[in-house]
């Protein structure tokens, strides 16, 4: 695995001096160069022109890069690169985007064929045909009166179709099969069902544009309109639709690769694995397709990238308490409301006994494990007591909260529970980084954020060749 990195990484930077002349270097990173075109990729990227992403200048992208570069370098200082977890990750990510190049179309053609002969056989001569119908259900243990009167309906909508009514609209109006009503009534192509031999039996008398009358099927009444039929035909008349089929339904594209792949180990004698087949795929094409080299490398960086986010951003402003509390004290006036909060929970019971002793044991227990001890008090055998929460809710964010709090009017009981109150209180600016964490744990990600790239500016050197940044997208 580790020889296969290595052999990956080697070719990258084979290609990267092999395009100096035709390839300038628009920035070095810590002493690596970064060429114009893997620039250009990144920045064409994302700067996709759709609305939800910021566009950005070539000189305010530079400076995103050049962090995106440091953080990675960061990253390969600690060598995650090298564990066992980072190299499986981002192999299975590399052997997605090669497995392509390695689709056989010999054996695709040979389980096309296949089904195609098993559709011959299934057909055994039959014509497929495409109808459209109209349903009317008979429920299971209708009486005979209640047979006659939807056999009533359908004679009537068979006298209306006679008449000249349009079978689709007339299906999308009165069919109760409403899957395919929407549809006008019109079904997908078929062939010979044993499980559906009434209707079937009923479609193979009809030639395209005739109707049958109403019959009674093992479901209700139909009539079937037939709309198409032909016979089944060649496999190269019918091969374009077999494997279009075998792609969306089959994953065929990716098990032929996958059997290429198997069938090249195997010849080997031992001397080949699958991850060595694949890395010759890669050098095989990184030189020709620099979008392959620079999709499997910014995932490769991705990971590291990811993973050193988590350790010195992403976990400390989640996790962090001391961080977080320090966050919330120095930024504490912009976390300020317009109104007020409650806080706290929600109880519901059929006792107000018990709504008491609930509130107790919540205002002595609501920062632990209150949902342990509610329900060992109250609903060993059966729930006696429901509260939910905690919450933190303005007025009008909850219709029981509204009533207790903030004088809204009385409304009516739980539909399990006869009575409610409330246990918390009302405040009116967050008390701690709690009442407001999402918005601290925003905040203290921004600082973290800031002091990591200073210090990695401080450490890894960068160069910027302004000339070069001045020909991106423009050479």
């Amino acid at each position: 695995m580790r020889k296969i990195l290595n052999l990956f990484l080697f070719a990258l930077a084979a290609t990267a001096s092999a395009q100096v002349a035709d390839d300038p270097v628009i920035m070095t990173i810590n002493g690596k160069p970064v060429t114009r075109a893997e620039f250009e990729y990144s920045y064409n990227k994302n700067d996709s022109g759709e609305e939800t992403v910021e566009q950005k200048t070539v000189d305010e992208y530079v400076d995103m890069f050049i962090n995106y570069k440091l953080k990675v370098e960061a990253a390969l200082e600690t060598r995650y690169d090298t564990t066992e977890a980072f190299r499986k990750e981002f192999l299975q990510y590399r052997d997605m985007q090669l497995t392509g190049y390695m689709v056989d179309d010999a054996y695709i053609d040979s389980v096309a064929r296949y089904y195609y002969e098993q559709n011959v056989k299934f057909l055994d001569g039959h014509d497929l045909v495409r109808p459209a119908h109209i349903l009317l259900f008979v429920k299971q243990g209708a009486t005979d009166e209640e047979k006659a009167a939807v056999k009533a309906r359908i004679d009537s909508i068979y006298t209306a179709l006679q008449g000249g009514a349009d079978f689709g609209e007339t299906a999308r109006q009165c069919s109760e099969e409403r899957t395919s009503a929407q549809n006008g009534g019109q079904l997908g192509w078929m062939a010979p069902n044993k499980q559906l031999q009434v209707f079937m039996d009923e479609c193979y008398k009809l030639q395209p544009g005739q109707m049958s009358a109403p019959f009674e099927a093992p479901y209700g009444y139909q009539i079937v309109k037939m709309t198409e039929r032909k016979p089944y035909g060649s496999y190269e008349q019918e091969s374009p639709d077999l494997i279009k089929a075998l792609k969306l339904q089959d994953n065929i594209e990716e098990k032929s690769a996958n059997a290429r792949i198997d069938r090249m180990v195997a010849q080997s004698g031992g001397r080949l694995t699958r991850e060595a087949v694949l890395d010759s795929v890669l050098a095989a094409h990184i030189d020709s397709e620099p979008a392959l080299k620079y999709l499997v490398q910014e995932y490769h960086d991705g990971l590291l990238l990811y993973e050193m986010q988590k350790q010195r951003v992403f976990d400390p402003a989640k996790e962090d308490v001391a961080q977080l509390e320090a966050t919330f004290k120095k930024n504490r006036k912009q976390y300020a409301w317009d109104e007020p909060r409650f806080k706290g929970f929600i109880v519901h019971s059929n006792s107000k006994k018990l709504i008491k002793q609930a509130k107790k044991l919540l205002k002595k227990h609501a920062d632990g494990d209150w949902k342990t001890v509610i329900k060992e008090t109250f609903n060993k055998d059966s729930v006696t007591v429901m509260v939910s929460g905690p919450y933190l809710a303005k007025k009008g964010d909850n219709r029981y909260i509204d009533q207790h709090v903030f004088g809204g009017e009385k409304i009516k009981a739980h539909p399990k529970f006869a009575y409610n109150d409330v246990q918390g209180k009302k405040i009116a600016q967050p008390q701690t980084y709690k009442d407001v964490k999402s918005l601290v744990e925003a905040d203290l990600q921004s600082e973290l954020e800031k002091a990591w790239i200073e210090e990695l500016r401080a450490k890894y050197p960068v160069t910027v060749n302004r000339d070069v940044v001045l020909t991106v997208n423009n050479h």
